[in-house]
């Protein structure tokens, strides 16, 4: 569903991504770990095409990622993105929050796209919410909705950039449960995030990066129970001992 190789990135002599190969199965969830400043979310970001790279190929379901223009916007359609602080319109409520792409972009109906919103705010727990500004939702709420107006293009992929790092703990639970279902359900999902748990129960396959590359790649059982690496077991031992 999601192809990458050899993919170069700079920032000026800062090399970010360091001849990245990654292939992901359709409904395949794949969880991206590791320390701060290690390129994963760069490397989320280069697959809809928010960060370009300077070598490389990345194709989503067969198709080469394009320059710009439209079918770049047709593409990005296909990805679903929801980043660390939700980018919801503010002056929209939430309900046209999660229409306005697909009355824009796939031309439905906004009878059509009212019907499959409120669908989608049921699933993911915020349906009372519809009538209201984003401002007046909590913060797990809003990304709730964030993951709801993703769905509502019928992506083919979603990306989740750090989705609860911006979230406090007792509204972690309820994005990462929406999340959860989704991998269940059979998204195909590349997340990048600091929530070991989250890896451990939902992950399908678990990349370690360090310095721009992906130094490991495992199960999460393997992962977490048997790294292969020393840095990994020195990440892994940092942040499992508390």
């Amino acid at each position: 569903m999601v192809s990458m190789h050899g993919v170069q990135k700079w920032f000026g002599d800062l090399h970010v991504l360091k001849d990245i190969d990654l292939d992901v199965a359709p409904g395949e969830v794949v969880v991206v770990i590791g320390p701060s400043g290690s390129g994963k979310s760069t490397l989320c970001r280069a697959i809809n095409r928010l960060e370009t790279i300077n070598e490389g190929t990345i194709a989503v379901d067969g198709q080469k990622l394009p320059e710009e223009g439209k079918e770049l916007a047709q593409l990005r359609a296909d990805v679903g993105m929801v980043f660390q602080s939700f980018n919801l319109f503010s002056h929209k409520t939430v309900l046209e929050n999660v229409t306005v792409g697909p009355i824009k972009v796939r031309k439905k109906s906004k009878a059509d796209a009212d019907k499959r919103a409120r669908e989608l705010l049921e699933r993911v727990g915020v349906a009372s919410q519809a009538d209201k500004l984003p401002a007046q939702l909590s913060g797990g709420q809003q990304q709730r909705v964030a993951i709801a107006r993703s769905l509502a293009m019928d992506p083919k992929v979603m990306l989740f950039d750090e989705p609860t790092s911006a979230l406090d703990p007792e509204m972690i639970k309820e994005v990462l449960d929406t999340m959860v279902d989704l991998a269940k359900g059979g998204m195909t999902m590349i997340v990048v995030t600091h929530e070991m748990g989250f890896a451990r129960t939902a992950a399908d396959r678990v990349l370690f990066m360090s310095d721009g590359s992906i130094v490991e790649e495992n199960t999460p059982q393997e992962f977490f129970t048997n790294p292969k690496t020393d840095r990994a077991k020195d990440f892994l031992s940092k942040i499992l001992t508390h």
